[in-house]
């Protein structure tokens, strides 16, 4: 019968939620400058900043990386239920300098590692089939190869620089034909 006891344990999103809004509520305090903190009608929100800065970070840690998925998972929250989706994802794009400010002031605290990491990889907007007809980001996007996989891809790719511990230092997004030596100049700056 033992197995038939209830105890009382907090899911883990539960316990994942309570703690992303504590640590935003320290970062938004700490590193959102003041005229975004007082700027005008923010009382007239109706879902505040930090409880924004939660869901993007829960959107992140559950790893979804489409909005509209995400937007119907928010509708299980309270806050979520308040904004419609089209509030929603102008919000979070409002919110994505401080989301990188943020990091960036992170960055500086946390003690470098005395090896980093530059890697790659790629962001394909098409199947290898489409490469040469796909339009979208026409002159942004250009076609690279992928060296692990073999393979040609039309798209983007994201170069990273991370310590060996796994935290990202800097990243930047460039066309798919760039090698990664031409963005070491940009991934290491404002870093030690």
């Amino acid at each position: 019968m033992s197995h038939l006891q209830y105890t009382a344990k907090s899911h883990h999103l539960q316990w994942n939620v309570q703690q992303l809004s504590q640590i935003c509520s320290k970062l938004y305090h700490d590193y959102c400058p003041d005229s975004l903190k007082h700027r005008r009608n923010r009382k007239l929100a109706k879902v505040s900043d930090e409880s924004l800065l939660v869901l993007l970070l829960l959107q992140a840690e559950l790893g979804i990386k489409s909005q509209r998925h995400f937007y119907r998972i928010c509708q299980l929250f309270p806050c979520g239920r308040l904004l419609e989706r089209s509030r929603f994802n102008r919000r979070a794009r409002q919110l994505s300098w401080l989301v990188q400010l943020i990091r960036q002031a992170l960055n500086k605290e946390i003690s470098p590692d005395e090896l980093v990491i530059i890697d790659s990889f790629p962001l394909p907007l098409c199947q290898p089939v489409r490469n040469h007809r796909a339009k979208i980001f026409n002159g942004i996007a250009d076609i690279g190869y992928n060296a692990s996989k073999r393979l040609w891809f039309y798209g983007f790719k994201v170069h990273m620089l991370v310590t060996l511990s796994g935290c990202i230092l800097n990243y930047v997004v460039t066309p798919a034909s760039v090698h990664d030596i031409r963005v070491v100049d940009d991934l290491l700056e404002n870093c030690r």
